[in-house]
């Protein structure tokens, strides 16, 4: 069986690599020709190109019996029209390939986002979208629902999950961030903290992916794919926190005042045209501050899923690739 992984060189992409390799599998990669291939070239089969040009996709699925599409543009701040290329016309490109390739499984990684970035409490599938107020939201609802128009009316054999906010190692964007402030201790708690956070390890996500690509049935299903474990905003900080050998976070401000802030942020961001994205926005303190439990059931009942890696070695874990990463780091002179 040949399979196809875009976003191959992207976070999520590269743990669903990881399984891939794990099982004796050689899988096909999609990158873009500035990604860097260092220490994967020899194990994969690598094709070059971007989700714009139809010749690259056509090559790139020939033959091929899955695809998994984990390539996004991602982070809520960027060119509007950045994001409807990748995760809108892109897809819609892909998915239209793949069909005339007789390819039997495509598995779109979708994201939580699109039910928004606080639910107020619980969520599972059947939630309203909800487009928050940032390209990466809407453009990943414009996403979804194109696939079920294709669903609909072409029988696309298409599977979507959605990802909750995945950390591990290799997370340069998120986990290490965070870990970088919690250490400097410039932590801030948002609110009263005991908000509940939609995590998720990265190699549970990647294995919940290949089932959705595996499990007859799934097509035209959406899957949530978080730890169903109940984890607080102050759970995972302080997790971090006692891996780094750093004092818990205690300085607070309201989570009201965090979306104020974050809104003043993009607003100047926008006012300076600066292409640097604003200190803080909207959606990351939304996403730390919001009460966001995301229900499984369908995920576990209906493809087997059950994450692996709880809160405590999710972070152990975590932080020794952070440990390793910045001690490789040469410090200034």
């Amino acid at each position: 069986m040949t399979v196809l992984v875009t976003g191959a060189t992207g976070f999520l992409g590269g743990h669903v690599i990881d399984l891939l390799l794990a099982r004796g599998e050689r899988p096909r990669v999609l990158v873009r020709p500035c990604d860097d291939m260092t220490g994967r070239a020899a194990d994969v089969d690598v094709h070059i190109g971007d989700m714009a040009d139809r010749g690259a996709l056509e090559a790139a699925v020939s033959g091929v019996d899955r695809v998994f599409h984990c390539a996004a543009r991602t982070g809520p701040w960027g060119p509007k029209e950045e994001y409807e290329q990748t995760n809108v016309r892109g897809l819609a490109l892909l998915v239209e390939v793949a069909l005339s390739a007789g390819v039997g499984r495509l598995v779109h990684v979708s994201s939580i986002t699109v039910h928004g970035n606080d639910v107020g409490g619980s969520a599972d599938e059947n939630a309203p979208f909800w487009r928050e107020p940032n390209p990466y939201s809407r453009s990943k609802v414009a996403g979804e629902l194109l696939l079920e128009r294709m669903i609909r009316e072409r029988s696309a054999p298409v599977s979507i999950v959605r990802p909750g906010w995945i950390y591990g190692p290799r997370d340069h964007a998120s986990f290490g961030r965070l870990a970088e402030i919690i250490q400097q201790g410039r932590m801030i708690v948002l609110g009263h903290g005991r908000n509940h956070v939609p995590l998720i390890y990265a190699s549970d996500a990647a294995r919940g992916v290949l089932l959705a690509g595996e499990v007859e049935g799934a097509e035209g299903r959406s899957y949530l794919l978080v730890n169903d474990e109940a984890v607080t905003q102050l759970d995972y900080l302080r997790a971090i926190a006692r891996e780094l050998g750093a004092p818990a976070p205690t300085r607070r401000i309201s989570y009201r005042l965090g979306l104020a802030l974050g809104l003043l942020a993009e607003m100047g961001t926008r006012l300076a045209r600066t292409e640097q994205p604003p200190p803080v926005t909207r959606y990351g303190i939304q996403l730390l501050g919001g009460e966001n439990r995301f229900v499984i059931t369908r995920a576990r009942q209906e493809l087997g899923f059950a994450p692996q890696v709880g809160l405590a070695e999710g972070v152990r874990r975590a932080s020794e690739w952070y440990h390793r990463t910045t001690h490789a780091v040469p410090a200034a002179a």
